[in-house]
């Protein structure tokens, strides 16, 4: 698991992406996240290995926001004053 988030591809400043994982540097931590879904479905699952918190978001409709209400979710819980992405 360790291996698959490490970053191997630079998108931007603020995304790299691992094997397959997401990883998102934000405020004093950093998300790793992965989202997807279907024609009628929408998936996130996120996690903040430094604030040991994590997110998974099941929606049964598709093209919705699932990505950046979890990330949202995150920085609530992280109490992150940065804000949600």
């Amino acid at each position: 698991m360790a291996l698959a988030q490490q970053p191997v591809f630079t998108v931007g400043p603020r995304l790299k992406l691992g094997l397959a994982w997401q990883n998102v540097p934000v405020g004093n931590f950093t998300i790793i996240d992965k989202n997807g879904g279907l024609n009628n479905t929408s998936t996130y699952i996120g996690f903040a290995p430094k604030r040991r918190l994590g997110v998974v978001i099941l929606v049964n409709r598709g093209q919705q926001h699932a990505t950046g209400i979890g990330r949202q979710i995150i920085h609530a819980l992280a109490q992150d004053p940065v804000g949600a992405l």
